[in-house]
């Protein structure tokens, strides 16, 4: 059975991601493996803040929001879900290559200019090192469609960063774009 791990901020702007990770899963007969990473960029245990317990409370919120996510969902009969501490691209890389995953479907910001470099985006990332295909889920043009860009670092070796097609993805994408933005 494929694997498609599928990398979660939590937030409303995984819906999409969920919908699509769910068609494709279904169409594909994989199991889908929700992830969540857990970082916590602070320092004082020394000072009395207690980093290993905030670490665990929200490691905790975050499996049961997957799993809320994971029971709402329409889609494949397998979900797992898993919840892993430390950097977000590291974390989805190292977990792709344990679970051998077959893709990662994943949100990917549109974040242009000064923002850009401001508020950094894991996606871009990920795609260049993983070791597997990378569908990339992001807004398109208009205020309501989606945009899906698949990157596969393993079919060439000019493929070193993400490509974006000019070309419409098949039909069974659209109906899935459609799909996650009626969700």
């Amino acid at each position: 059975m494929k694997t498609f791990l599928v990398p979660l901020t939590l937030s409303d702007s995984s819906c999409p991601v969920l919908a699509i990770a769910g068609g494709l899963a279904r169409e594909r007969n994989a199991k889908l493996v929700l992830l969540h990473a857990v970082q916590l960029n602070i320092a004082g245990e020394e000072r009395g803040i207690q980093r290993a317990r905030l670490l665990d409370e929200m490691a905790r919120n975050a499996d049961t929001r997957l799993r809320e996510m994971a029971a709402g969902m329409d889609g494949p009969e397998s979900v797992e879900t898993l919840v892993c501490e430390g950097r977000p691209a590291d974390v989805i890389l190292e977990t792709a290559r344990d679970l051998q995953a077959d893709a990662i479907v994943m949100r990917m910001r549109g974040h242009r200019g000064l923002l850009k470099w401001l508020n950094p985006n894991t996606a871009p990332s990920v795609a260049r090192q993983a070791p597997c295909r990378v569908w990339l889920v992001s807004n398109g043009k208009h205020a309501e469609s989606l945009h899906l860009t698949v990157v596969d670092p393993r079919s060439s070796g000019r493929n070193t960063g993400i490509r974006d097609s000019a070309r419409p993805m098949h039909f069974a994408l659209r109906s899935l774009a459609r799909e996650a933005r009626k969700n």
